[in-house]
Parts: C-alpha cells; sequence; structure tokens
C-alpha cells in the first residue's frame, strides 16, 4: 500500500509537471542555469587550484594557502548563487502550489496527509532536477571549457612579459563534479520545500475555497482616488489588484532589486579597473621605458647609527650622453630625466606655502616646514625647453609647483606654494651636508610634462641643470620598438656609473605590453564579473517571466469579465502596464541605492594603493532605469498578448485560481 501510495504521489507531480508547461519551462531553465553556473565555479577553482600548485612546485605552505584562497572565494560565489535561486525557483514552487491550492485541497478530503502534500511538490522537484541538473552539469562543463580559452587569450600580453607563468588548463574533476550535483540538488529541494511546507499546514477549508493569496482581509481593499483620476478604471483595477496580490509583485521585485544592484555595481568595478590603469600609467608619449636604479644599502651601528651608505649614482651629463646615443637609433625621439629623492631635505619657509599645503602640514612645525626633496634632471634638449616654458635661462632652478595629496576621500591635485624667488636651504638627511638652493622659476601643473612628474617623487621638486641622480629614466617611442630595445640594452649594458656597481641596476620596459597586461587583466576580471552577474540575471528574469505569466493567466476569469462588462483589449493592456509601473518603480528605489552603496564599497577597496574621487556611476543607474521598465513592459505585454482573441464564456466557466 504504501508502494501504491507514492506511485500515486509521483504521478501527480509527474501529471502537474506536464499540464502547466510553461511554469516546468520556466523553472527547468532556472535549475539549469544555477546548476550550470555552480559547476563553472567549481571547475575554475580546480583548474585555479591546477595552476597554483604547478607554480609552486613541492611548496606545500603557499599551495595549501593560495588554493585555500581559491576555495574559499568559489565558496562564496557559490553561496551567492544558492541565495540568488533558492529565491527564485522557490518562488516557481509557491507559485505551482498556489495554483493547487484548491486541488490540495480536495485530496486532503480524501485522506491525504499534510507530509504527502509536501512529497507530491518535493517529487516535483526531484523530477525536473532529473531532467535539468544533468543538462547544467553539461553547460556548465561547456561554460569552463569556453572560460579557460577567454582567460588565457586576455592573459596573452602578461604572460608574454612573465615567460607563460599564468596558464589554466582545463581540469575535469569528479569531485568538482559531484559537489555540484549535490548543491543543485539541494538549492532544488530546498526551494520546493519552502513553499510546501506553507501550503501543506492550510486547512481543508480555506485550501477548497483557495483562500489566502488573493485574501482581502478584514478591510475592503479601495483604489486610490488619485490614481482612478490620472488613469481611470483601468488605473482603479490595477491599483486593487496590485494590493491583492502582494506576494507576487514581491517576487518580482525583489528579483529585479538583485539584478539592478548587482549591474550597477559591476557597471562601478568597470569603471574603477579603468581608472587604476590611468592612474598607473600617466600620459607619456613613450612605447619603451629605460632606468638606471640604485640599490642602497645601509650599515647600522649598536645606537642604530648609520655607519655606511653603499648606492650607485649617475651623473647628469652621462645621463644626457647617454639619451643622445639613443637618439642615435633611427627615427627614435628620447626623453632623459634624472631624480636624486633619497638623500637631502628643504627647509620651506611658511610665507611660501599656500593655504591648502598649510591646512596639510600646518601643526607638524612652527616657522619653517621641514620636507623631503627630490631633485630632477633632464637631457640638454629637454632641459632648454623646461627653461623656455619657465621663462629662465639656462643653468636657473626651477621650482615643480605641483602637489598631489592622497586621503580618504579622493586624490587631489593642486599648487602647494607661492613663488617668489626664494632661496631653500638643503640639508642631508644622512650627513652634516648643508647648502642654499636659489629658485628661479616655477613651473604650473599644466606645464609640468608627464616625463618629469612620472619620474618625480617627494613633497618638494625642483629641476637642476646637474645632479649626482639615483634613478635615470629614458622614454622612448621608435618605429621598431624590438630592434631598438636591442639596440638600448646594448648601450646600457656598456655603463659605468659611479659608487658601488653592484648597487645598480637597469631594466628595460615595454610600456605598451605593460599597459596592455594590466588592461588584460582588467579585461578578465571584468569579463568574469559581468558573467557571473549576467548569469544571475538571467535566473532572476526566469523568475520575473515566471510570476508575470503566471499572474496573468490565474486571472484569466477576472480579464474575462472586464471583457465582457465593456473592458476592450486595449483597456486590458493599460491595466497590465499600469500595474508593471508601481512594480518597476519599486525595485529601482529600492536597487539603485543598494547598487550605489555597493559601488561605494568597491571603490574603498580600491583606495589602498591610489585614491580617487568617487563618482557616481550615472550610466549604469541609467541603464538599470531604462532596463527594467523595458523588460517589465515586454514580459506583460507578452504575457497579455496571449489572452486576445479568447473566448469569454470559456474563460468564465474556468474556476477561480485553476
Amino acid at each position: 500500500m504504501n508502494v501504491a501510495n507514492k506511485a500515486l504521489l509521483r504521478k501527480l507531480a509527474l501529471s502537474q509537471i506536464k499540464i502547466n508547461r510553461k511554469r516546468t519551462i520556466w523553472t527547468l531553465l532556472g535549475i539549469i542555469l544555477s546548476t550550470s553556473m555552480i559547476t563553472a565555479v567549481f571547475g575554475f577553482a580546480a583548474s585555479g587550484a591546477a595552476m597554483i600548485t604547478e607554480l609552486m612546485g613541492g611548496n606545500e605552505f603557499y599551495t595549501d594557502m593560495y588554493n585555500g584562497t581559491i576555495y574559499t572565494m568559489a565558496a562564496v560565489f557559490v553561496s551567492i548563487i544558492i541565495a540568488a535561486s533558492v529565491i527564485v525557483i522557490s518562488n516557481a514552487f509557491r507559485v505551482s502550489a498556489d495554483e493547487r491550492t484548491r486541488q490540495f485541497g480536495l485530496l486532503k478530503c480524501v485522506g491525504t496527509t499534510k507530509k504527502q502534500i509536501v512529497k507530491i511538490i518535493l517529487y516535483e522537484g526531484a523530477i525536473l532536477s532529473g531532467i535539468a541538473v544533468p543538462i547544467g552539469i553539461v553547460l556548465g562543463l561547456i561554460v569552463h571549457f569556453i572560460g579557460i580559452e577567454i582567460v588565457n587569450f586576455l592573459l596573452i600580453g602578461l604572460n608574454s612579459l612573465n615567460e607563460n607563468l599564468l596558464i589554466l588548463n582545463f581540469v575535469f574533476a569528479w569531485q568538482a563534479i559531484l559537489l555540484s550535483v549535490a548543491v543543485a540538488l539541494f538549492t532544488v529541494l530546498l526551494s520546493a520545500w519552502l513553499p510546501a511546507r506553507k501550503v501543506a499546514k492550510k486547512s481543508v477549508i480555506d485550501a477548497i475555497r483557495n483562500a489566502g493569496e488573493l485574501k482581502a482581509g478584514a478591510k475592503q481593499i479601495r483604489a486610490n482616488p488619485i490614481i482612478k483620476k490620472l488613469f481611470g478604471v483601468e488605473g482603479a483595477i490595477a491599483s486593487k489588484s496590485i494590493k491583492r496580490s502582494r506576494r507576487n509583485f514581491r517576487a518580482t521585485v525583489i528579483s529585479l532589486t538583485v539584478s539592478v544592484t548587482l549591474l550597477i555595481v559591476v557597471g562601478s568595478f568597470g569603471e574603477q579597473m579603468r581608472t587604476m590603469t590611468d592612474v598607473f600609467y600617466p600620459d607619456i608619449d613613450a612605447t619603451v621605458a629605460m632606468q638606471f636604479v640604485t640599490n642602497m644599502s645601509m650599515d647600522y651601528g649598536d645606537n642604530e647609527e648609520i655607519i655606511t651608505r653603499d648606492f650607485a649614482t649617475i651623473d647628469s651629463e652621462q645621463g644626457g650622453n647617454i639619451t643622445e646615443q639613443l637618439r642615435g637609433f633611427a627615427d627614435t625621439p628620447v626623453y632623459g630625466a634624472g631624480l636624486e629623492y633619497h638623500s637631502y631635505e628643504a627647509s620651506i619657509p611658511r610665507e611660501m606655502m599656500t593655504p591648502k599645503l598649510l591646512d596639510l602640514y600646518g601643526d607638524l612645525f612652527d616657522d619653517e616646514f621641514v620636507l623631503g626633496i627630490a631633485f630632477a634632471v633632464a637631457d640638454a634638449v629637454n632641459y632648454a625647453e623646461l627653461c623656455e616654458i619657465a621663462s629662465v635661462p639656462l643653468g636657473s632652478n626651477i621650482l615643480v609647483n605641483r602637489y598631489t595629496y592622497y586621503q580618504q576621500g579622493g586624490r587631489e591635485v593642486f599648487a602647494p606654494y607661492i613663488f617668489g624667488n626664494q632661496t631653500l636651504r638643503i640639508t642631508g638627511r644622512y650627513d652634516d651636508t648643508a647648502f642654499d638652493l636659489p629658485l628661479h622659476g616655477e613651473l604650473a601643473m599644466t606645464e609640468i610634462p608627464g616625463e618629469i612628474y612620472y619620474a618625480s617623487t617627494g613633497s618638494v621638486i625642483v629641476i637642476v641643470p646637474e645632479f649626482n641622480v639615483t634613478e635615470y629614466f629614458w622614454f622612448a617611442k621608435p618605429t621598431d620598438k624590438s630592434g631598438f630595445m636591442q639596440y638600448a640594452e646594448e648601450i646600457l649594458g656598456g655603463i659605468v656609473y659611479g659608487g658601488n656597481e653592484t648597487q645598480a641596476n637597469t631594466n628595460i620596459t615595454d610600456i605598451e605590453a605593460e599597459i596592455e597586461a594590466m588592461r588584460g587583466i582588467s579585461r578578465l576580471i571584468t569579463v568574469f564579473v559581468y558573467g557571473f552577474v549576467g548569469m544571475l540575471t538571467l535566473i532572476g528574469l526566469t523568475n520575473v517571466i515566471s510570476t508575470i505569466s503566471a499572474n496573468v493567466r490565474l486571472r484569466s476569469r477576472e480579464f474575462a469579465l472586464l471583457r465582457s462588462v465593456g473592458m476592450t483589449q486595449g483597456g486590458l493592456l493599460r491595466m497590465l502596464n499600469l500595474e508593471s509601473i508601481p512594480c518597476s518603480m519599486k525595485s529601482l528605489c529600492l536597487g539603485v541605492p543598494l547598487g550605489i552603496a555597493g559601488s561605494y564599497l568597491i571603490y574603498r577597496g580600491f583606495v589602498s594603493p591610489v585614491t580617487t574621487a568617487y563618482a557616481l556611476p550615472w550610466i549604469p543607474i541609467l541603464q538599470c532605469v531604462f532596463g527594467v521598465f523595458i523588460v517589465t513592459w515586454v514580459v506583460m505585454r507578452f504575457s497579455a498578448s496571449k489572452l486576445r482573441g479568447g473566448s469569454i464564456v470559456e474563460a468564465l466557466r474556468l474556476e477561480s485560481g485553476n
């Protein structure tokens, strides 16, 4: 008898799946999408872990540490997928259960228990899982494979600089597949059990009367008089319908709100990634950068006193000579600039500082401000141009009147000094060196070349005609980049620097390749984030479409009554459109602030290396506003089109709610 009962319950579940094919299709689609996402996430985690294991070799400590990070991220992503999927799939089963409330009441009359009612819906979930989960697994593996190819394509630039260190391979891990199946089944059965338990608790009388979902309560539902006056009878009926079907509209609002929030956050994330690329790579008209840099080392005594300082330098004349040699390569402009910022400090009189700089440092010093100073040099040609821009003769010292301040609220650039041909007192940081440095001119913020600002650091920057510097940069834009880089390597390799040569390094950087590599990483992250959010949005859209379609289908008798008293098809469409507007507005009122808050959190995540001013993501917000109204309007119109041409008599014969 028990076996027969189980067989009967499975038959009832299967018959419901066959009867309501549209709802079944949308539910299957939601399960397939969620399963494929879970499978893809676990697959990427397995591929990432395999790459880390290969990179780390036999180092178990770092292998376990990095793999633990990967699996933690995968767990976070899967948790988000489960949460979104439960909301969507559970709503589909809830709608299905509400459609059959009267049927469940009749079953209770003939002895069906609450437990058996729950089993019917759980059997539906099991049957749908048996169909959708395998399809989702296959789709997830395909997404995993395609994603691996996209990753390796976007990492071409970075791998060209790092000898193909970061290459992902497609890993078919049966453990990940089993875990995906288990998580997907858990998600579906949980989604089915939540509404099943609720509908099973209804009393027989309420179930047969189909009370509960459209229950008005003790008070009569009244239309808003303002809406009635503005939109007529259609507006009044739409207002009442929204109040009666709050749960259906709530499910739609939740799905749209989540989608709006995620899309705004992702849009802001993409903007932040592009901003970071621009910040790290200033506007320099060059494709190759060459650098001499010292590796300073210090020995300390027992009382922390510096005993020796070991470093190499290059004088400005030698840097200029190298610039001229580099210009010997055909059709190649070269900009040479050097910098010394390790060893000196400058005393800045209070009257020389602008109010903005005083706000920053006014409480730290009394009459004079002791700040680090950077001495900058340029090759002869470009130094002459700088003197001409500053309207000073050759041999002059030029103050760079620009300061970039990184603070919690953003990055601020301003002119820090009031120039008046002052003389600065320069002292050594590590010895008794002291001398006066007269200032003959200044470069305003808009007059400073990117090459000088790229190489410059420190609170005070002064361009001087000559100096022994610990860093020197050469920026070039050759027509034959690879040939020039070989040529530059020969020149830089034959240089003898001042000081201990073991303390000096030279390197040649393909600026275009570095920028492209960083942009490739930026695109990679953006593609994954957009893909993840896009799949979640698709899952949410299945909920929106399913809910709106079911709401329209359940009200076919209501629409027939309205048509019988003279409402036209156009009137019905206006009524449904008016119903979609509050749903769209509410989702935007919730989603846009949440999206802005999320975008600000993303912005705060970028302030640690470099701070930039926060900007509202207006474009994603406008896209979401138009998108939400278009989606709800299209879905409502599509669902309403099914009512066209139906027989009023046949519709009126249908039982309410079935």
